[in-house]
C-alpha cells in the first residue's frame, strides 16, 4: 500500500499539479492582459463589385475551451478563472458576422450551414451558378475580461482574440486563397458588449479589404 500512495504522488509531481495554485489561465490561452489591442467598433465597409456568388460555409473550430477568464494586471491573487468566458457557439457567432460585414461590401454572399461549403455537395441549382466557396477555421478563440489600474478607480476592459485560417475554393476544390487571420481588439467592459459580433465583423471587413482575397472571389473595388 505504501509503494501504491509513493507512485501516486511521483505521477502527482510529474503531472504538475499543485494543490492550492491556481493556473495561470485557462488551457491553451495566451496572456493578454499586457496587449495594446485596438477598441473594436463597427466597421465602415469598403465597397466591392463582382459577378461571382459568394457560399459561405459554416466555420469550423478547434479552439479550446474555456476561453477566458478575468485577469488583473495589479494583483496576481485574482484567479484568472473567476468570471471565465466559455461560448460553445462561438464560431456560430462569427460566422454570422463575418458573413455580414462581405455582404456589407458588396458582395452576393450566400450561407451554407448543413455542408460547409463543400464542393461536391453543392446542390445542382446553385452549381449552376458557378459560385466560389469561402471556408473557415477557428484554431483559437479567446475572450478575458482584464482590470487596468487607472485613475480614479481600476478600468475594465474587454478584451478577444480570434485566429481563423480561410481558404476560397472553386467547385473543383481548386485553392484559390489559402490564410491564416488573426484578429485583436478590445472594448470597455459592460452589458451588451457582444464582442465576438465585433470580432466577426473585423475580420470579414479585414477579409474584403485584402487585395489577394479579392482577386480570390474576382471582386474589385467600386469607384
Amino acid at each position: 500500500m505504501r509503494r501504491v500512495a509513493s507512485l501516486a504522488a511521483l505521477a502527482l509531481s510529474a503531472g504538475g499539479c499543485a494543490f492550492g495554485h491556481p493556473p495561470i489561465g485557462p488551457h491553451g490561452a495566451l496572456d493578454l492582459t499586457g496587449v495594446e489591442a485596438p477598441t473594436l467598433a463597427v466597421p465602415a465597409p469598403t465597397r466591392l463589385r463582382t459577378r461571382r456568388v459568394v457560399v459561405l460555409g459554416r466555420f469550423d473550430s478547434t479552439a479550446v475551451q474555456p476561453i477566458g477568464g478575468l485577469y488583473d494586471e495589479v494583483d496576481p491573487g485574482v484567479s484568472p478563472l473567476y468570471r471565465t468566458y466559455s461560448f460553445p457557439d462561438g464560431a456560430l457567432e462569427i460566422f454570422e458576422a463575418t458573413s455580414d460585414a462581405l455582404r456589407a461590401s458588396g458582395l452576393e454572399v450566400l450561407k451554407d450551414y448543413a455542408t460547409h461549403a463543400e464542393p461536391a455537395l453543392v446542390e445542382a441549382p446553385l452549381r449552376a451558378k458557378d459560385p466560389l466557396l469561402v471556408t473557415a477555421t477557428l484554431v483559437a478563440l479567446q475572450h478575458d475580461q482584464v482590470r487596468r489600474e487607472a485613475d480614479p478607480r481600476p478600468r475594465d476592459e474587454e478584451i478577444a482574440r480570434v485566429a481563423a485560417h480561410v481558404e476560397v475554393r472553386d467547385l473543383s476544390g481548386a485553392v484559390r486563397f489559402a490564410k491564416d487571420e488573426v484578429v485583436v481588439g478590445r472594448t470597455p467592459a459592460r452589458p451588451g458588449a457582444d464582442l465576438l459580433r465585433l470580432l466577426g465583423l473585423a475580420l470579414g471587413d479585414r477579409l474584403a479589404r485584402d487585395p489577394a482575397f479579392q482577386k480570390a472571389v474576382e471582386a474589385e473595388v467600386a469607384p
